[in-house]
């Protein structure tokens, strides 16, 4: 799991500086991922250095416009990592957009398309567990400004091996 962590974490920021190369030069970007933990009813981060099945983790990423200038059309993309669930309503901002593969987005709650049994098709909830990445259209970024956007996730438990009796 620790493996899954940092592995995840190499992929956010790789994601991150590609989002930012692609936009503009003057934008620095900073990954944050913390331990969510409920301590007397009041939710506290901590770092997270490590993850074991059923933690909460929060991803943020902070943008920065170093610049004189404002960079317009900035658009923020965090991962959601094999091996968690992304944590619905947990946003920020709440209008971001849900990808299944990490290239293809729209707004959330993802539903799909599912033919039935007779022929006929119906809409159906995308499971939150199939959730791959978050985007979030930030706008305009103006000189000297910044902005936030975070998920959090559930590390899943790892999957049941079978030992098979011969």
């Amino acid at each position: 799991m620790k493996q899954l962590f940092h592995l995840f974490v190499f992929v956010s920021s790789w994601f991150l500086a590609q989002a930012l190369l692609a936009q503009s030069p003057t934008v620095t970007s900073q990954l944050l991922a913390q331990r969510v933990e409920t301590v007397d009813g009041k939710t506290i981060l901590k770092p997270a250095s490590e993850g074991k099945p059923g933690d909460a983790i929060e991803y943020s990423g902070t943008y920065r416009n170093g610049s004189a200038s404002g960079v317009e059309k900035l658009l923020a993309t965090i991962p959601v990592p094999p091996g968690t669930t992304f944590i619905g309503g947990s946003a920020k901002p709440a209008q971001g957009e849900a990808s299944t593969d990490g290239t293809r987005f729209a707004a959330m709650p993802l539903v799909r398309v599912v033919s039935q049994p007779d022929g006929s098709k119906r809409k159906e909830a995308v499971p939150l567990s199939e959730y791959r990445a978050l985007r979030w259209e930030v706008g305009t970024l103006k000189p000297g400004g910044s902005a936030q956007v975070s998920l959090r996730v559930r590390i899943d438990e790892p999957p049941a091996t079978s030992s098979a009796k011969l």
